[in-house]
């Protein structure tokens, strides 16, 4: 007798993606969460523990009010295992799977950011999808769904590299340690490292992918596995290494530069040692689902941490306030590591809308906005929802901007706004045009956010994130990175 086999509509397969996407960008997993609250409570560095806090909080606000942690909700990579004894009904899985991706992105006022082609044509799909989807068929009657926003900070800054297997275990270290170091502050620290080791290039890429799927194990248990468990000690020994770098969170200097290592191996070629190395910030999301014909998705995003920090216990007391636009007297005062609050008008602009605004300068056309002791944000926001004046809203990485925005220093740009290290030729512009460069916490998209009370697109809206907004901002938190001498907060805390 030839047993039945079960079969699922691909309509449950969207209508499950959708679902996980909503879910994942909003809310961390417990035991992420619990891992960065782990090494707050071990770090020791003042100025980490605050941007340590800025986090957790922010992950608190982005669970209680379901809306994005991060304001860059990523590329979807989607893990699909599939029973070998079921059978699918209706659409192809792949289109089901982006169906879900832009159903999910639609709906729930998420950051679209995927562009048609990465070299021939950047315009935005205005839907996040394609997804990148990772098949496996495995025995059973079930299909399981892992869904893993993946935001491009953490992601640019990951390496694949093919050593020797006679570099063996030291020359895994060393290229994991030259990673970490060569992402600094750009990779939004503090970090859970996923590395993959074995099989082909390609293959150690997604092990290293896969690797952030698992438990973050808090260092006290970790050391205890460690005595039994010789994987584990690997992970724990390329864990200390990693926090010996002093890189910390944000890159300002701290103990504690990750609060994870996970490793997933693979057989390997006699000549061959791949080792992948996938940078995941503070925000590792993911969510899954095993679904059968009868799985009812739920209706409603429900997470529920042992740990819950108030916004309250953020302490701005000892900030410096200024208003904007910015004066002369006020970029002249601040020192690289000054915290302050700002207050006024910025505008936002992001890697396209640098090209334009630098193609308009070259050409003698006037600009969407007065450039003359103006502030840049780097950033490019979720779509506002209910209420909102603006949706979750954290820096990017504004070394990106670096070539551009020395062009508008001239015309007489004053301050930028991001996250991450500039280059030497951009912090020699900055002093020669007595400008200034302030870091605000990357990723804390939903507690940023709060600090802005208005909000209207200016220019380029056909560019959809990347338009540039005008913002009112009322006390919005910034560490000075760059003063107008050319100093260097970053090398004053080591990094």
């Amino acid at each position: 007798m030839i047993k039945s086999r079960l079969e699922i509509k691909t309509s449950l397969i969207t209508e499950a993606v959708s679902y996980l996407c909503k879910k994942a960008v909003c809310i961390l997993p417990e035991d992420v969460y619990e891992g960065i609250n782990d090494i707050y409570h071990r770090e020791t560095s003042e100025t980490a523990r605050n941007f340590l806090k800025e986090i957790l909080v922010n992950a608190d606000i982005a669970s209680k009010t379901l809306r994005p942690m991060c304001q860059d909700t990523g590329i979807v990579v989607v893990f699909v295992e599939v029973g070998q004894d079921v059978v699918l009904r209706g659409e192809d899985i792949e289109s089901a799977i982006n169906k879900g991706v832009e159903r999910a992105y639609q709906e729930f006022g998420l950051r679209k950011s995927m562009v048609n082609d990465a070299v021939f044509d950047r315009t935005n799909t205005g839907t996040n999808t394609p997804a990148v989807i990772h098949t496996k068929i495995v025995p059973g009657e079930t299909i399981k769904l892992t869904v893993v926003p993946k935001g491009s900070g953490s992601e640019n800054m990951s390496a694949v590299k093919m050593l020797s297997p006679s570099e063996g275990v030291d020359g895994i270290i060393n290229f994991v340690l030259e990673t970490v170091k060569k992402a600094g502050p750009n990779s939004c620290p503090p970090l859970y490292i996923g590395i993959g080791i074995g099989g082909t290039m390609e293959y150690a890429c997604m092990l290293a992918k896969k690797a952030l799927l698992n438990e973050v194990i808090p260092v006290s248990k970790l050391e205890k596995l460690a005595k039994i468990d010789k994987k584990r000690a690997f992970e724990l020994k390329i864990l200390n290494e990693i926090q010996k770098t002093g890189i910390g969170a944000e890159g300002f200097g701290g103990k504690c530069t990750a609060f994870g290592v996970s490793i997933e191996s693979y057989s390997s070629h006699i000549a061959s040692l791949p080792v992948a190395v996938n940078l995941s910030c503070h925000a590792t999301r993911h969510a899954e689902i095993v679904i059968d014909e009868n799985t009812i998705i739920p209706e409603h995003i429900e997470s529920k941490y042992k740990v819950s920090l108030q916004e309250s216990i953020i302490d701005y007391s000892s900030y410096k306030k200024i208003s904007l636009p910015l004066r002369n007297e006020d970029i002249k005062d601040l020192k690289a590591g000054d915290r302050v609050l700002l207050s006024g008008e910025i505008h936002t602009a992001r890697d396209a809308a640098h090209k334009k605004l630098v193609d308009a300068v070259k050409k003698g056309e006037s600009l969407p906005f007065e450039l003359k002791d103006g502030t840049i944000y780097h950033v490019g926001p979720c779509p506002a929802v209910r209420d909102e004046v603006i949706g979750p809203a954290g820096p990017t990485t504004s070394a990106r901007m670096d070539s551009y925005t020395r062009q508008l220093l001239g015309p007489g740009l004053k301050g930028t706004i991001g996250k991450g290290r500039r280059s030497p030729e951009m912090i020699e512009s900055i002093r020669k045009n007595h400008a200034v460069y302030f870091v605000a916490t990357g990723g804390a998209a939903c507690l940023i956010a709060k600090k802005i009370i208005s909000a209207e697109v200016v220019a380029y809206p056909e560019l959809g994130p990347e338009a540039v907004y005008r913002l009112e901002v009322k006390d919005f938190p910034v560490i000075v990175a760059v003063d107008s001498n050319g100093n260097d907060f970053y090398d004053q805390t080591g990094q």
